[in-house]
């Protein structure tokens, strides 16, 4: 299992980033896929949706691996 630390995505230096309207739906769904995952690693609700919109609005789409190894990359950045 990849190691993650629960925060926020400026908390670990990653500019933020809001989704555009039509990522958005695609940001939502992803955070709501990868929640049992990243909840079982500590993160908040609030984190795991800032991570999906940072993740989305960078990446344009992706899935729930994508993000966590994402999160893991940028957290070791």
């Amino acid at each position: 299992m990849t190691e993650l630390t629960p925060e926020e995505p400026h908390e670990a230096g990653v500019p933020e980033k809001v989704a555009d309207q039509s990522h958005e739906e695609g940001a939502r769904i992803l955070a709501d896929e990868a929640r049992d995952q990243l909840t079982a690693r500590g993160f908040t609700d609030e984190q795991i949706r800032e991570w999906a919109e940072t993740y989305i609005a960078t990446e344009g789409s992706g899935s729930v691996e994508g993000l966590i190894a994402w999160i893991a990359e940028k957290e070791r950045e």
